[in-house]
């Protein structure tokens, strides 16, 4: 398993927020301990972090129709950078 942390802007990062109840259910299939977080400076880049359990089924859905439109709605501004452990 690796660890994996995805960055980016959002539109807006309360709304970004709201769904993180969302992001874990979705992410969930693809792994575990997912977590978020925010620009401390108060900018609008945020980063999530999880372990991947099924990096092909992660791969699979990173190029869905389904996730891109999950992505407009949290307000997600490409691009977004995946970065690994390995």
């Amino acid at each position: 398993m690796s660890r994996i942390v995805v960055t980016h802007k959002v539109e807006d990062v309360v709304k970004w927020k709201s769904f993180d109840e969302e992001r874990r259910v979705n992410m969930g299939a693809f792994g575990t301990d997912i977590q978020s977080f925010v620009d401390m400076g108060g900018g609008s880049s945020v980063a999530l972090s999880m372990t991947v359990t099924d990096p092909d089924g992660l791969q699979a859905f990173i190029q869905s129709e389904m996730c891109d439109a999950i992505m407009r709605r949290h307000g997600v501004i490409k691009p977004v950078t995946v970065h690994g452990d390995g």
